[in-house]
C-alpha cells in the first residue's frame, strides 16, 4: 500500500484534479489503519478499493492535463465528474465499514446476510468504477480512438467477468467468518433463529453475554461484581435490541454525522502533515542519502552523543539516559570552569539558562526519562524514537527543558489532573444530590456506574503513591505553558469531533500518535468537565438518556485503549522476564497499577472505607457562558399523553385538494395490529392508529402513530405494480429507545379498504418477521375483530363471535354499565403495573401474568394504550432504579426502595458484593442462599433501606453510618421490646405505670404513634428520627427536623427485637429459629391490633355503600329485562310476521 500511495502522490503532482479522490482514499485508509481489530471482510473490500485506485496509474502515460484527445476533450474534463463521484463513494463506503465495525458480534451474526449484501454492493461499485476509469483513459489516448470499437465489443465480456467476480466475492465472504461468529451462529440456530430471538429478551441477553465472553477485546471490567462494574448500558434490552436488529442502512445513516466529523479531522491532519513534509523534504532527502544511523538524528546534542558513543541503530534505554546525563553534566562543568560539584547549589551558580533543568537529568529520574523515549517499552531506544521525542517538544523549549518535564513535570501534571478529576466527581455528586431534576437523576446514576470505577482505578493509583510525596519539582510554573497548550490542542480536537469518541480508532485523531498515558489524564478531565456542564443543565431541563450515555461510552473507549496498552506492556515485561507487579508499580508513575490488577484495589475493605468528598453545588461559582452543548435536545417537563383522545374520526381524510388517487385513497385514519408469521397477535403489542398525510415528494407520505409503545412516526412511499396494484412501503420509527424501527411492505386492498403486508427489521424484508394489517374499522370494534389466523381457520365462526362481542360492548358502553367501567379501571391498573415490571423493575412476570398482559394489551384501543404507556414512562422517570442491583430473592431489578444486608459476608475479600432485596413482603422475609456467601441470609439480619442509589464512591460512608446507627438504636430497641412484653403481662393497677413508660419511649416522627417491631431509624438525622412501618410504607415523609430536613437521600435501618444472648447460648439452632419466629409473630400481632381499628372504620363505610349497591342492583335488573326483550322477545311486529 505505501508504494501505491507514493505513486498516487507523484501522479497528483502532475494531475492535480485527481487530488480529491487521492485525499479521500488516503483519509479512509489512515482511519482504517488505526483500528486495533480489522474484519477480514472489510480488508477484502479495501483491496477492491485499492485495485480501483490502481487504475488511475494509467494517467502516467498522459503527460499534460491540457492535451486534447482526438475526440476534442481534455483528460480533466473527461474524468473530473467521475473522480468526484468516486471520492464520495469512498467516503460513503468507509462510513458503512465504520458502522459495521461498531456492531457487536451478535449483530454481525444475526444480520450477516444484510451486511454482506451491503458490503458486496461496494465491491461491485469499485469494480465498476475501475472499468470506467480504464475505459475513459483508453478512449483519451490516441490508440484508444482506433480501438474504440474493440473496446465496446468487450464491454459484454467485462460485464460477464464482473458477475463472475461477484460470485467469487460472495463465496469468499461466506468463508471469511471468524470461529467466534461460527460458534455464535450455531447457537442462534439452535435457539430457534431470528424469529424466536426477536420475541425473547432473555435469549438475547444470554447470547450477548456469550458473545462478549468470546470476544478478543480486553476486559475493562475484571473479576468484579455488581457493586463495582462499569455498568455497561449496552446490556439493557432496549439498547441491545436497537443495536442488534438495526437495519444496515439505518445504522449507516445514524453513523454518518459522527463519521463525517472523524473524516474531516483526519483529512485536515493529513493536509497539515503534508505541509510539514514539504517544509522538511530537502533535509530528509539529504539525511536518507547519507545512510548512517547517527546522521538521521535531527537533534544536534543527541547526534554528538550518538557519534561519541559509537552507537548504531539502537541502544539500551538505560545506557542512553545515563550517557545523556553525563553529556550534559560535562557540558555544564566546562561552562563553569570545573567548579560544578555534586551539590544542588552548584546548579544555581551556573549562568546556563538550562542549569535548573539539567539537575533533573539524574539517576533518580532515569526511569521516567527513558519511558519518554522508549514508546514501546522494549528496553531499547531507536533513532526514530529519538527523532519522534525531540520533534514533539515545544518550539521555544530546549532539550534539557523537555527532558526535565518528563522527569518531574509530567508526574506533577498527572497528580494535579487526578485531583481535579476527583474534585469533578465531588461536584457531580453535589449536583446529583441537590439540584438535578428527578427524571434526570437516573442518567447521572448510570454515568457514575459506568465511569467512576474505571476513572478511580487511575486516580487512586496516582494519589495513593503520590499523596504524601512531592512531585519532585520546586517550580511547576516552568511546565505550565506546555500543559496549557496541550490542553488547548486536545480541546480543539474534541470540538472537531463534537466530543464524540465512538471507538478507539477515534483517539489518535484527538490525542495524536504515541503513548496513551501522555494524554490520558487531560483527555479524561476535558471530557468530564464537559459532562459536568451537561449535568448543570439537568437542573432545569429533562434530557435524553443518551446525552450522557454517549459521553460515558467515550470514556470507556479511552479505557479500552488503556487496557490494550496494559496488555502490550504486560507482554513486553514478560518477555524481558521482569516482575510484573513491580514494573506496573513504577511504570508511568504507577498509573496502570490497578488497571493491571483491578482486584488489588476493589477489595471489601477498600469499598467499605470509601468516604469520598461531596462538594455542594453553588451556581455562582460556575461558568455562566457554557453555550449550547446539547446534542439531543430537551424537554421542559414530563406530561401524560392525552392527545390520543383528541384524534381524528375514523372517516377523517386530510384536506388535500391537490392530491389525486391513488394517494388520496390511502390518506386518513388507519387502525391495525402486527402479527406473527401464522397470523396470531404478537405478544404485548397493542392496536396502533396512524393518520396518513402527503409527504415531501410526489409519491411520499408520512404519519403520526400511537400505541402501547408510545409515539411513533411513519415515512414511506407508494408505487404501482402489476395490474395497477398500489404497493405500500414504510418505516415505523419509535421515539423511545426501547424498540428498534420496523419496516412494512404491502399493498392497498380497495375492495376491503385495507392495507395488508409483512413486516421485519430491515427494508429488504427477505426474512420477514410477521404480517401486518390495517383497516378503517373504528378502534373499539377492531379490538374484538378476529385475527388473521382466526379468520383463516373458521371465518364464519370468527365473524359471528365478533358480532356478538361488538354488540355486547356497545350495550355496556352506551348504557354506562358498572362492568364496563370496572373493567377499564382494572385493565388500566393491571397493564400499568405489569408493564412497569416487564420493562423496568420489579419481580419477573410469571407465565400467568405474561398471558394476562398480552390479553389486556390486545383489547386496548390505541388512545388508552398510549395514555397508559405515558403513565408507565412517568412512573419510570420518577422511580429510583438501582444500577446493577437485582433482588437476590426474586431476581427482579430493584426499583424504588432497596434493602441491603450488613451481616451477610462473602467468602472472598477480593471483591465486594452486597446481598440485595426488593421491598415486597415475600422477599423481605425470605431466607436467601448464594454460592459466594459464607452463610445463608436470615430474615433477622440487619437491613439498610435506600430509596436513592448508593454510589460506590459513597458506600463506605453509608456502611459506617448504618453500623453506628444500629449501635445508637440498640438500647431503644431493648426498651421497646421490654415494654411490649410488659404490656401483655400487666393489667389492672399497673396500667397507669405502663402508660408513663410508654410516653417515655420514642414515637413515630410522622404519625406520633407508638413504635412496634419492625420500625425504621434514619442513619443521617442527628436528632434520632424513628418511623413506624406503616408510615414508611406510604413513602418518604416530608419532615423538618431540628437537624435539618429528612429527605429520600436519608437511608434507614430496620429495627427488630433482639434475641437474648442467654437464649442463644442455651437453645439449639432449632429453638433459636423458633424463638425468632415467635418474636416475629408478636410483632405481627401488634400490627394486627393496629389494623383492627382501621377495619372497624371500613365496616362503617361498607354499610354506607350497601345502600348504593342496592340502588345499583335495581338499575342492573332493569337493564337485564331490557336486554332479554331485545334478544329473546321479537315484539308484536315480529310475531305477526
Amino acid at each position: 500500500m505505501p508504494v501505491l500511495m507514493n505513486a498516487l502522490d507523484e501522479l497528483k503532482a502532475v494531475h492535480p484534479f485527481i487530488g480529491v479522490v487521492v485525499l479521500a482514499f488516503k483519509t479512509v485508509y489512515t482511519l482504517e489503519q488505526k483500528r486495533r481489530d480489522n474484519d477480514k471482510k472489510i480488508i477484502s473490500l479495501y483491496v477492491g478499493m485499492k485495485d480501483m485506485m490502481g487504475a488511475l496509474l494509467l494517467l502516467k502515460d498522459v503527460e499534460n492535463d491540457k492535451v486534447i484527445a482526438p475526440d476534442g476533450t481534455m483528460i480533466e474534463d473527461r474524468l473530473k465528474s467521475l473522480i468526484e463521484r468516486t471520492a464520495d463513494d469512498i467516503k460513503v463506503c468507509s462510513n458503512v465499514c465504520d458502522a459495521y465495525m461498531k456492531k457487536r458480534l451478535l449483530a454481525k451474526v444475526l444480520l450477516s446476510s444484510l451486511w454482506d449484501m451491503k458490503l458486496l454492493d461496494f465491491v461491485e461499485l469499485f469494480a465498476t468504477r475501475r472499468r470506467e476509469f480504464e475505459f475513459e483513459l483508453t478512449m483519451h489516448t490516441s490508440k484508444g480512438v482506433d480501438k474504440a470499437n474493440v473496446k465496446l465489443d468487450v464491454i459484454g465480456n467485462a460485464t460477464k467477468e464482473l458477475n463472475e467476480q461477484m460470485d467469487v466475492m460472495k463465496a469468499l465472504f461466506e468463508q471469511l467468518v471468524s470461529p467466534e461468529q461460527k460458534v455464535l451462529s450455531d447457537l442462534v440456530n439452535a435457539k430457534g433463529g431470528m424469529k424466536v430471538l426477536r420475541n425473547s429478551d432473555k435469549m438475547l441477553l444470554d447470547l450477548e453475554k456469550t458473545a462478549s465472553k468470546s470476544s478478543s477485546s480486553p476486559s475493562v471490567e475484571g473479576d468484579r461484581t455488581r457493586q463495582v462494574k462499569p455498568g455497561d448500558a449496552d446490556l439493557e434490552v432496549g439498547n441491545l435490541r436497537e443495536d442488534i436488529l438495526e437495519d444496515p442502512n439505518a445504522a449507516a445513516e445514524k453513523n454518518w454525522m459522527v463519521f463525517s466529523r472523524k473524516f474531516e479531522a483526519q483529512k485536515n491532519q493529513i493536509i497539515d502533515e503534508l505541509t510539514l513534509v514539504v517544509q522538511r523534504e530537502s533535509d530528509r532527502v539529504v539525511r536518507e542519502l547519507k545512510g548512517k544511523a547517527h546522521e538521521r538524528i535531527r537533534d544536534r546534542s543527541i547526534h554528538e552523543l550518538w557519534v561519541e558513543m559509537g552507537w548504531r541503530g539502537n541502544v539500551k534505554a538505560r545506557h542512553f539516559v545515563l550517557a545523556l546525563r553525563d553529556h550534559y553534566l560535562e557540558k555544564l562543568a566546562s561552562e563553569t570552569n570545573g567548579i560544578l560539584g555534586m551539590g544542588a547549589s552548584a546548579f544555581s551558580i551556573s549562568t546556563n539558562p538550562d542549569a535548573w533543568a539539567i539537575k533533573y537529568i539524574d539517576v533518580m529520574w532515569v526511569q521516567p526519562i527513558l519511558e519518554a523515549f522508549d514508546d514501546d517499552a522494549s528496553g531499547f531506544i531507536t533513532v526514530s524514537e529519538v527523532n519522534r521525542f525531540t520533534s514533539s517538544r515545544p518550539p521555544d523549549w530546549s532539550l534539557p527543558h523537555w527532558l526535565a518535564f518528563w522527569a518531574v513535570g509530567f508526574k506533577w501534571s498527572i497528580i494535579d489532573y487526578a485531583r481535579k478529576i476527583e474534585d469533578l466527581f465531588a461536584q457531580m455528586e453535589g449536583v446529583r444530590s441537590m439540584v438535578v431534576l428527578p427524571p434526570n437523576r437516573e442518567i447521572v446514576d448510570r454515568y457514575f456506574a459506568s465511569v467512576w470505577v474505571m476513572v478511580h482505578s487511575l486516580t487512586a493509583a496516582v494519589l495513593s503513591q503520590n499523596s504524601s510525596q512531592n512531585s519532585g519539582t520546586d517550580d511547576p510554573k516552568r511546565f505550565k505553558s506546555y500543559l496549557e497548550a496541550e490542553e488547548a490542542r486536545l480541546g480543539n480536537n474534541l470540538r472537531a469531533v463534537d466530543y464524540v469518541i465512538d471507538g478507539i480508532d477515534t483517539l489518535p485523531l484527538i490525542a495524536g500518535v504515541g503513548r496513551i498515558e501522555k494524554t490520558l489524564f487531560p483527555l479524561l478531565y476535558l471530557l468530564m468537565k464537559r459532562h459536568y456542564e451537561v449535568m448543570r443543565i439537568m437542573r432545569t431541563k429533562i434530557l435524553s438518556m443518551r446525552e450522557l450515555q454517549e459521553g460515558a461510552q467515550g470514556i470507556l473507549y479511552i479505557f479500552e485503549a488503556a487496557f490494550y496498552r496494559v496488555k502490550d506492556l504486560r507482554s513486553n515485561f514478560s518477555q524481558q522476564r521482569l516482575d510484573l507487579e513491580k514494573q506496573f508499580e513504577s511504570f508511568a508513575f504507577g498509573i496502570f497499577k490497578f488497571c493491571h490488577n483491578l482486584n488489588a484495589l476493589w477489595t471489601v475493605d477498600y469499598v467499605r472505607s470509601l468516604d469520598s468528598q461531596v462538594i455542594p453545588f453553588n451556581n455562582d461559582d460556575e461558568d455562566q457562558n457554557v453555550g449550547d452543548i446539547l446534542k439531543l435536545g430537551h424537554k421542559e417537563g414530563l406530561f401524560l399523553d392525552y392527545s390520543g383522545y383528541d384524534g381524528c374520526s375514523i372517516d377523517y381524510i386530510p384536506n388535500c385538494h391537490d392530491v389525486d388517487p391513488p394517494l388520496k385513497d390511502i390518506l386518513g385514519n388507519w387502525n391495525g395490529y402486527s402479527y406473527d408469521r401464522e397470523g396470531v397477535h404478537l405478544g404485548a403489542d397493542s392496536m396502533m392508529t396512524f393518520v396518513l398525510v402527503p409527504g415531501e415528494g410526489e409519491r411520499d407520505f408520512k404519519a403520526s402513530v400511537w400505541s402501547v409503545k408510545g409515539r411513533q412516526t411513519i415515512a414511506g412511499r407508494w408505487s404501482k405494480g402489476e395490474d395497477d396494484v398500489v404497493q405500500i412501503k414504510f418505516k415505523i420509527s419509535f421515539l423511545s429507545a426501547l424498540w428498534d424501527p420496523i419496516f412494512f411492505n404491502g399493498r392497498f386492498d380497495p375492495e376491503h379498504d385495507a392495507l395488508t403486508g409483512v413486516w421485519g427489521p430491515s427494508a429488504e424484508l427477505e426474512s420477514f418477521m410477521g404480517k401486518m394489517e390495517f383497516r378503517r374499522i373504528p378502534p373499539h370494534y377492531l379490538a374484538v375483530y378476529p385475527s388473521i389466523k382466526e379468520l383463516r381457520d373458521n371465518k364464519s365462526r370468527a365473524l359471528w363471535r365478533f358480532g356478538i362481542a361488538a354488540v355486547r360492548n356497545d350495550i355496556r358502553r352506551d348504557h354506562w354499565t358498572w362492568s364496563y367501567f370496572s373493567q377499564r379501571r382494572d385493565d388500566r391498573k393491571t397493564v400499568v403495573s405489569l408493564l412497569v415490571r416487564s420493562r423496568w423493575f420489579g419481580p419477573p412476570l410469571s407465565a400467568e401474568e405474561t398471558e394476562t398482559i398480552h390479553a389486556i394489551t390486545r383489547r386496548l384501543i390505541p388512545s388508552d394504550a398510549c395514555f397508559y404507556n405515558s403513565k408507565v414512562e412517568h412512573i419510570r422517570a420518577h422511580a429510583c432504579v438501582h444500577e446493577n442491583a437485582e433482588c437476590d430473592s426474586c431476581g427482579g431489578c430493584i426499583g424504588g426502595p432497596r434493602l441491603f444486608c450488613l451481616d451477610c459476608t462473602i467468602k472472598t475479600t477480593e471483591f465486594y458484593n452486597t446481598l440485595d432485596l426488593c421491598c415486597t413482603p415475600k422477599c423481605v422475609c425470605a431466607r436467601v442462599t448464594r454460592q459466594d456467601l459464607e452463610g445463608a441470609h436470615e430474615p433477622s439480619h440487619r437491613l439498610v433501606k435506600a430509596r436513592t442509589n448508593v454510589l460506590t464512591r459513597s458506600h463506605g460512608r453509608v456502611h459506617a453510618a448504618a453500623r453506628d446507627a444500629f449501635e445508637r438504636v440498640g438500647e431503644t430497641c431493648r426498651k421497646i421490646a421490654e415494654f411490649s412484653l410488659h404490656l401483655e403481662e400487666k393489667t389492672g393497677s399497673d396500667e397507669q405505670k405502663t402508660t408513663i413508660r410508654d410516653e417515655s419511649l420514642p414515637a413515630c416522627g410522622k404519625c406520633k404513634g407508638r413504635l412496634s417491631f419492625p420500625f425504621w431509624y434514619c442513619i443521617f438525622c442527628e436528632d434520632d428520627l424513628y418511623i413506624c412501618d406503616g408510615c414508611d410504607a406510604e413513602g418518604v415523609p416530608d419532615l423538618m427536623r431540628s437537624s435539618g430536613k429528612h429527605t429520600e437521600d436519608h437511608h434507614l435501618i430496620r429495627c427488630l427485637a433482639r434475641e437474648k444472648t442467654e437464649d442463644k447460648d442455651k437453645g439449639s439452632p432449632t429453638e433459636q429459629r423458633l424463638t425468632t419466629i415467635e418474636g416475629r409473630l408478636d410483632g405481627m400481632q401488634t400490627q394486627l391490633d393496629d389494623l383492627t381499628g382501621r377495619v372497624g372504620d371500613l365496616t362503617g363505610r361498607m354499610g354506607d355503600l350497601a345502600g348504593h349497591f342496592g340502588d345499583l342492583n335495581a338499575r342492573i335488573g332493569n337493564i337485564e329485562q331490557l336486554l332479554q326483550r331485545l334478544v329473546g322477545d321479537p315484539g308484536p311486529e315480529g310475531r305477526t310476521a
